[in-house]
Order: C-alpha cells, then sequence, then structure tokens
C-alpha cells in the first residue's frame, strides 16, 4: 500500500517546512526498515499564494495504524502545516 499526505501552506515558509519534512523522513526511514519516502508539489500556488505538497511512502505501509500514529506524531513534532490530507491507494496489478 501506499500512502499519500498532502496539505498547503504559505509559500514564504518553504526553506523551513522543507528542513522539517527532511527530519521527519530521516526519522521514519530509521524506525521503519524498507520506507521510500518521496516529496512533491504542484507546479504553481494557488488563488491565495499557498503551495499544495504531497509526501509519498512506500514499503512500509500497511493497514496497521502503527506508521500512521507515527508519521502524525512526527507532523506534529516537526510544526509542519496542517490539516494533512491521508490517502491510502493500493496497485491493482
Amino acid at each position: 500500500m501506499n500512502l499519500y499526505v498532502y496539505f498547503k501552506f504559505v509559500v514564504s515558509d518553504y526553506p523551513l517546512t522543507l528542513k522539517c519534512i527532511r527530519d521527519m523522513h530521516d526519522q521514519l526511514a530509521l524506525e521503519f526498515p524498507g520506507l521510500v519516502c518521496e516529496l512533491l508539489k504542484r507546479p504553481f500556488p494557488d488563488q491565495d499564494g499557498k503551495e499544495t505538497w504531497m509526501e509519498v511512502y512506500r514499503g512500509a505501509v500497511t493497514e496497521k495504524s502503527e506508521f500512521n500514529e507515527r508519521l502524525a506524531d512526527l507532523a506534529l513534532k516537526n510544526e509542519l502545516p496542517q490539516p494533512r490530507r491521508n490517502e491510502v491507494f493500493i496497485p491493482i496489478y
């Protein structure tokens, strides 16, 4: 299963938000061997000047809530923008 987490934030917060996500990804990779983390963003800010970013998690994501709970804890600890929306997708083949 793949977990996709997206959120919006003010573009001026870009450097701090990027650092916090990188720190979080490093911590998660230590705690969940085999985890692959990816960070994407929409090409342009929205009409309110906010960017939409998406974190993608592969490899250690299961139906168990352990990973999701740890991810939510670290997002709060690292003061990442809220709200964060989670979506799970599974391969078709």
